[in-house]
């Protein structure tokens, strides 16, 4: 609206907070916390479904090398096989 006579107080400032670590309390670094919180917030099961998700990678990496040593040392005795075909003559 021109003349801002309709207009919300800016909601961070500088300096607004104090972080433990010595962070500077700047404009962005709060609007950064902020998104970061409220991301985390409207997901609690995330951190279950990472915990799952490694839990499945573990699985299908163990299942991916006994695939490949089946493949590699099960298999050879088949792969090195060589046909012989005799002359019926």
């Amino acid at each position: 609206f021109p003349g801002g006579a309709i207009a919300m107080a800016q909601a961070l400032y500088d300096g607004a907070a104090e972080y433990d670590d010595g962070t500077e309390a700047t404009q962005s670094q709060m609007a950064k916390d902020v998104s970061t919180f409220l991301a985390w917030a409207s997901e609690p099961e995330a951190d279950v479904r990472k915990k799952m998700g490694m839990k499945a990678l573990s699985v299908l990496s163990v299942a991916l090398i006994l695939t490949v040593y089946y493949k590699r040392f099960r298999w050879n005795v088949w792969k090195k096989r060589r046909l012989e075909f005799k002359d019926l003559k």
